[in-house]
């Protein structure tokens, strides 16, 4: 039978998803898009994912490219969109989300009917949506540092507002004075069975090609300074010869300056961008998977809720974190190895720490995996319509 959604049969209500990300892409907002819709679709709710028609979006059924069940639609609106670099940039960014957000609306006003739910992270597309809409939803992934007034208006206006940790949740309400009862705090999430696949070290690192006689640590995700990639390039020049440190993902522009910088270490391989589907192959190679998150942006060490960190922890692999507010919401001394932030030195020992602590090892892989059980997609997508139907409380 399926559930009720304020009031309503969840097969007689749809869900809008709103994204102005290319999509697919090798971005993880557009993973992130992707994967709400697919469980969404399991709840028995009708899906359809508005996105723009954006120059650089893989040209592939995002079904296909994410290996996701066929349970949403998928329409691809106009939107203006011209090239996107040097001064450029910012310029073509704000007119495309202008247009976006305008065809979006229009798409609404037609397609949709009030009982829908309108659900998305996009701050402009939402606060239209709530002059038509009843039931809208806005998901608060960044923290806004400025436009206070343009975000206490969208708060004020929108339904439902998820916000996904809590420190988040903390200021939000003390600097915008928002209701609690509106508000839900919801984690980022992860797809167990991708990546606690069937594979052992020894045959994954024979499918990659990477040495059986090393101890191997690896980082997945993009490169940005927030994410301390550098850091543990740092930290990979002190640890022993035997240690190589592998780095896979990126955007071809920020691995080619990775490359530059740090491709000449004997013990660190950059391998860029892989396909979706062959990340839990590289994190199943590993002795150790490292965060090494900085504490020197606030997007590190207060706005973020690391998808990449569920993944380790569904990976069964010992995790090395650091010792940030973001990270520490969902990790802790009992499921990883804890070190300080933006130090190489005690990262490297971190490291050591795990390759060489069998006994410790073995709990915190344990008790990660076991957490993590708690952040799936699919029950991270019930909670939230849980609380849009009322059944649970902020």
């Amino acid at each position: 039978m399926l559930p009720i959604f304020n009031g309503m049969n969840l097969g007689t209500k749809r869900l809008f998803l709103i994204f102005h990300g290319r999509f697919p892409s090798e971005k993880a907002a557009s993973l992130f898009a992707a994967k709400e819709c697919e469980a969404f679709g399991k709840m028995g709710i009708s899906v359809i994912l508005l996105a723009p028609r954006r120059l650089g979006r893989f040209k592939v059924d995002p079904h296909n490219y994410y290996k996701l069940e066929n349970n949403f639609e998928v329409r691809y609106l106009p939107t203006i969109d011209i090239l996107n670099t040097g001064f450029l940039k910012g310029f073509s960014f704000k007119l495309s989300f202008l247009s976006f957000s305008l065809v979006s609306f229009i798409y609404l006003v037609l397609k949709a009917r009030k009982q829908d739910l309108i659900y998305s992270n996009e701050s402009l597309p939402t606060l239209f949506s709530t002059f038509c809409f009843p039931n809208t939803l806005y998901e608060l992934h960044d923290f806004p540092e400025g436009k206070r007034f343009f975000y206490k208006l969208l708060f004020q206006r929108v339904k439902y507002l998820l916000v996904t940790n809590i420190w988040k949740t903390e200021e939000v309400v003390r600097l915008f004075g928002i209701n609690r009862e509106k508000i839900i705090c919801e984690r980022n999430a992860v797809e167990v069975k991708d990546f606690d696949i069937p594979i052992e070290r020894e045959e994954a690192r024979d499918k990659l090609k990477l040495p059986g006689d090393k101890k191997i640590v690896v980082y997945t995700g993009h490169l940005y300074s927030w994410k301390g990639a550098d850091v543990l390039a740092e930290a990979t020049k002190i640890l022993p010869e035997d240690y190589l440190t592998v780095f896979v993902g990126g955007t071809k522009e920020d691995v080619s300056i990775f490359k530059d910088k740090y491709g000449g270490i004997g013990n660190i391989l950059i391998v860029g961008h892989k396909e979706r589907g062959e990340i839990p192959l590289w994190q199943k190679s590993a002795d150790v998977l490292v965060l090494p998150n900085t504490a020197k942006e606030d997007i590190s060490k207060y706005y973020t809720s690391p998808m990449k960190l569920f993944e380790y922890m569904a990976s069964k692999r010992p995790i090395v974190a650091t010792d940030i507010p973001s990270v520490r919401e969902i990790v802790n001394n009992e499921n990883a190895i804890i070190v300080l932030p933006d130090s190489p030195n005690d990262l490297a020992e971190g490291i050591k720490k795990a390759v060489n602590d069998k006994d410790l090892v073995g709990k915190i892989t344990e008790k990660a995996y076991s957490g993590v059980l708690f952040h799936t997609w699919e029950r991270r997508a019930k909670r939230i319509l849980d609380f849009v139907d009322g059944k649970i409380e902020s």
